[in-house]
């Protein structure tokens, strides 16, 4: 096997940006981009999974979603009353089951306290502020600055949401945009 292996001919590293300036450097830049996709959605997990990089995890977040958006528009379940049956169930498990290993004898199961760290919440309100602030920001830069090409496109755009607002509620526009995000990955 290593005589076969070094007779093959060694294949030299293909370059894509040669040259910055170059006309195939830009062709294969899409969009003028210098960072890989991978990069732009932020790397980690969340990358992984909008680019079906693991096929078993995106087609199994893509199947809770879906399942989901059904529960919550086709069904007509509301969060709260989804939750509170989820709540009554565990409970009632809970309950049984205790009661039972006293019936028969044997010594209740010690069930671990649920407690979340604060530091979710924490971590979790900090973003959504930052990703608030950012997006208001970004509003107000466009309105006080003189592009007007850039302040008619921002301007178009809140209008198309508005008008796809009253076609379908908030819910179902994201989950139209989360199945978008995962087929363009495709």
């Amino acid at each position: 096997m290593e005589k076969l292996a070094d007779s093959v001919p060694k294949q030299k590293s293909v370059r894509f940006f040669e040259d910055q300036n170059s006309i195939s450097a830009q062709m294969n830049r899409l969009f003028g981009r210098q960072k890989s996709v991978h990069n732009i959605l932020g790397g980690g997990k969340p990358a992984d999974v909008l680019l079906w990089r693991n096929k078993k995890i995106s087609s199994s977040v893509l199947t809770v979603v879906t399942a989901i958006w059904v529960l919550f528009e086709w069904l007509n379940y509301h969060f709260l009353t989804l939750l509170a049956f989820a709540l009554v169930i565990g409970m009632l498990i809970q309950f049984v089951l205790s009661n039972a290993s006293k019936m028969l004898n044997r010594s209740p199961s010690q069930v671990p306290r649920l407690v979340l760290p604060d530091d979710i919440f924490v971590n979790a309100a900090v973003s959504l502020g930052a990703q608030v602030n950012h997006f208001l920001r970004f509003i107000q830069d466009v309105a006080c600055g003189r592009n007007l090409k850039q302040f008619l496109v921002v301007i178009g755009s809140l209008g198309v949401a508005a008008v796809v607002g009253t076609w379908c509620n908030f819910l179902t526009v994201l989950y139209v945009g989360f199945v978008c995000a995962l087929a363009n990955t495709l």
